[in-house]
């Protein structure tokens, strides 16, 4: 009997020894195998962990395009500055454009460029001041914003990890681990009994 349920625990279990054997190692060798630096892909993010793009605001100013979203400042499509509360001013001079935010004033060239960031005094009552909207954006542009509010979110590392803990698949997935580990302990001993009563007989 027990050498029955040792060889069906064994047969069962197999596969997912297999991965765990596999995502320990990788995460054991984290840093040699480069995966705790590197980032899965926005559409892979979404598609395990459901993650919800930012909220896009935008504010039209000479066909480019000021946006907002998750306190990060876009220049049309380019991230230029984070961390911000709000935005304020905009303006050209030069042919370069100035869009003031917080305290600061980033000053920027057609292409998106920053050429310069400067500290600024708060200021109030502008005549101009930006409003911004949502659904303003052209939906193509505020796609690339939305995908790249997703980028860099999810590191290889943390869907080893999940794998490796069943976290990936949810509640279903931690039981599922928590049932092979049990299998595990009945493995090592019916293969343990089995050993000892095999000894005793020879």
């Amino acid at each position: 009997m027990i050498i029955k349920l040792h060889r069906i625990l064994g047969i069962t279990l197999v596969l997912f020894i297999i991965v765990l054997s596999i995502t320990g190692t990788l995460l054991q060798h984290a840093d040699d195998f480069n995966i705790r630096q590197n980032y899965v892909s926005s559409s892979l993010a979404k598609n395990l962990y459901n993650i919800e793009p930012c909220e896009v605001l935008s504010y039209k100013f000479k066909n480019h395009w000021i946006s907002t979203c998750n306190s990060n400042l876009y220049f049309n499509a380019k991230k230029i500055a984070d961390n911000i509360n709000s935005v304020t001013y905009v303006y050209t001079k030069n042919r370069n454009y100035h869009v003031q935010y917080d305290n600061h004033e980033i000053i920027l060239d057609e292409n998106s460029n920053i050429l310069e960031i400067i500290h600024i005094e708060p200021k109030t009552n502008f005549s101009k001041q930006i409003v911004l909207k949502n659904d303003a954006m052209p939906e193509v542009q505020k796609k690339i914003i939305e995908e790249k509010s997703i980028e860099k979110t999810i590191t290889y590392e943390r869907i080893v990890v999940d794998i490796h803990t069943g976290r990936i698949f949810g509640t279903i997935g931690i039981t599922l681990v928590d049932l092979v580990t049990i299998g595990i302990i009945l493995l090592s001993m019916t293969g343990t009994i089995t050993w000892l009563r095999h000894k005793k007989i020879l």
